[in-house]
């Protein structure tokens, strides 16, 4: 495999760290009676800065990302709502309003968006919009064809390296946990900014599991699925999906880290993580997460799975395991490697990944020649004074059965401010 630079630079870089020792003490993300029953609930989260190797405890900020709403920093989002940032009162401005289908079958909308008084619609503009005058109201329905966004797991020869956070002070998980068989905890993203885009769906909290994987949603299934399937949990990422007991021994840990890719990234780690059945058949592998954030990135949606070891393949085996993906609904997915435990009938396939191995799970879309996106413009006088935000929020219902897409809206800020200034004299000598 090719090793890049930081890579091979790696030991000499940890024989030089600056270690900041990261608090025990985790702040609930809820009240103690809303964190899921068995579960820890963390929003102060480790960070790490690998270029100074200096560990702090991240801190939460004001931004934060919305259910259902647009957010601007996915590029999957179904509903767009774009225009101008400022405006002068009497200005012709446009808006342009985009939907699109990332699913896999053909879609109907129902596009609306209200008119403030702020705005007189130009009616030549519209050209596919309807405009009702009573409400103030434009509209649209009709169908989009699926996009087919869908994720390709395979294997890869960027170096993103297994790091042991423990090497930077990250406490192991499983030491404020009175059982570390099977459990969960639910870490907070998005109070610090972050989110992970899975099949076009911005994740901003995440439940990891001691089993080998991370997913959206409570818990599901102990044991490994096919995937995908609808009767395992939605929304999951499997690195080594399989009946792990991390209170044999072994370790667990989970921080952000900064400076492996060009974005932050959620770092787990499963450091000789046993099977429960058999404490020699452990395991070190880690996934990254590319985080997004307010700004748009290549890297959205993308993950690497890395194996350091993996003891006992063939043990590993028997017992059973998978890796792969699945959307929130077990519609989409994949498995790249999986073999059946407890009376599955699914048959076997590929094999547990050799040390170095890096597999890197990126989004695709399939059918981009199609009419998946749309886009509608219009244009309107700016009858708004100085100084005035003047507001549009865009919604489009469709017959989706996810929530996370059936019903979604985009707001747009319009800044009504003049655009010419003149100059003003002081007295005096300056």
């Amino acid at each position: 495999m090719k090793k890049t630079g930081f890579y091979m630079a790696l030991p000499l870089l940890t024989l030089s760290f600056i270690l900041a020792i990261a608090s025990t003490r985790a702040q609930s993300l809820h009240q103690p009676n809303d964190c899921p029953t068995g579960q820890r609930c963390i929003a102060d989260i480790p960070v790490i800065h690998l270029e100074t190797a200096v560990t702090k405890l991240s801190h939460p900020s004001s931004l934060t990302i919305m259910d259902n709403g647009s957010d601007p920093a996915n590029p999957y989002a179904v509903i767009r709502n774009e225009g101008p940032q400022y405006a002068a009162p009497d200005a012709i401005i446009q808006y342009q309003i985009t939907l699109a289908n990332y699913e896999m079958q053909e879609r109907q909308y129902e596009l609306t968006e209200t008119i403030p008084d702020t705005l007189e619609i130009l009616p030549e503009s519209l050209q596919e919009l309807s405009y009702d005058n009573s409400t103030h109201q434009i509209s649209w329905n009709g169908s989009l064809p699926p996009g087919h966004l869908e994720y390709i797991l395979e294997e890869s020869d960027d170096a993103i390296p297994y790091l042991d956070l423990a090497t930077f002070g990250v406490p192991n998980l499983c030491d404020s946990l009175p059982d570390c068989h099977g459990a969960t905890i639910v870490f907070n993203l998005g109070v610090n900014g972050y989110a992970f885009n899975l099949y076009g769906q911005p994740l901003t909290e995440l439940v990891v599991s001691a089993n080998g994987l991370i997913l959206a949603d409570d818990y599901g299934p102990a044991l490994p699925q096919w995937l995908p399937d609808e009767n395992a949990p939605g929304s999951l990422l499997a690195a080594l999906w399989r009946d792990t007991d991390m209170s044999l021994h072994g370790r667990w840990h989970a921080a952000i880290v900064a400076g492996l890719l060009d974005v932050p990234v959620f770092y787990i780690q499963w450091h000789d993580a046993p099977q429960a059945d058999d404490p020699d058949d452990t395991a070190r592998f880690a996934i990254a997460l590319a985080l997004d954030n307010a700004a748009t990135s290549d890297l959205s949606g993308h993950a690497f799975f890395t194996y350091d070891n993996i003891a006992h393949p063939e043990q590993t085996i028997a017992a059973g395991y998978v890796i792969g993906v699945e959307d929130a609904l077990g519609e989409r997915g994949l498995t790249y490697a999986y073999a059946p435990c407890c009376g599955q009938t699914q048959p076997p396939i590929g094999y547990p990944p050799q040390p170095d191995t890096v597999l890197h799970l990126h989004p695709t879309l399939f059918y981009p020649e199609n009419e998946y996106r749309r886009s509608f413009t219009y244009q309107a006088i700016v009858r708004g004074h100085v100084p005035e935000t003047i507001t549009t929020t865009a919604r489009a219902i469709n017959d989706s059965a996810n929530p996370a897409v059936n019903d979604v809206w985009s707001t747009h800020y319009l800044s009504v401010r003049w655009q010419q200034y003149l100059p003003i004299a002081y007295g005096g000598t300056p």
